[in-house]
């Protein structure tokens, strides 16, 4: 999805559209630098809601910095600063997460997350649906001052986070992805 479907999408809940001029005029009106500067929030927030498997990747730790371990644990290895959420790491042994490390008993242990950047492909149409709700949620008490459609927007996008989660939960067919 373009940028350009996306912001209309969004502003829709608004009864505002967008054409490619809006997008590449030199001073560019409210509702483009309002889209513009609350997307990547959105698209944090959408990526946070739930561990979706088209955006779990594994990630590649760097078993040499390993800081020799702390908070009960034997090892710290450094964590990729673009890493967004953990999602699982050592499939059977405990570990923790905190200041950018991965504290764990496991040499080399498998970990899989979301980082902050958004795959290009695999990702399903109605996900960018939930981004534009997330977006159109954080613009909306600019937009719309008065407060009457931001409810309405919440409520769009909690039914668009439900039927996606309920996707995700009953596709026994998704696997994760190894980049």
């Amino acid at each position: 999805m373009t940028d350009l479907e996306l912001f209309n999408l969004a502003l829709s809940q608004f009864d505002k559209q967008l054409a490619q001029s809006d997008l590449d005029a030199t001073s560019p009106a409210k509702e483009v630098r309002l889209c513009r500067q609350f997307l990547p929030m959105a698209k944090r927030k959408a990526m946070r809601e739930f561990d979706w498997s088209f955006l779990l990747v594994k990630i590649d730790v760097d078993l040499a910095d390993d800081d020799g371990g702390g908070h009960g644990f034997s090892h710290g290895y450094l964590l990729p600063t673009n890493l967004l959420k953990l999602v699982h790491a050592s499939y059977d042994l405990p570990y923790l997460v905190t200041g950018g490390r991965l504290y764990t008993d496991a040499e080399n242990p498998t970990v899989y997350g979301v980082m902050q950047d958004m795959p290009l492909l695999g990702v399903p149409e109605d996900f960018y649906e939930l981004i534009a709700y997330a977006l159109a949620f954080q613009i909306a008490s600019m937009l719309a001052p008065e407060g009457k459609t931001d409810q309405a927007v919440l409520q769009k996008y909690t039914w668009a986070l439900n039927g996606l989660i309920s996707a995700e939960c009953h596709n026994n067919r998704q696997e994760r992805r190894d980049e």
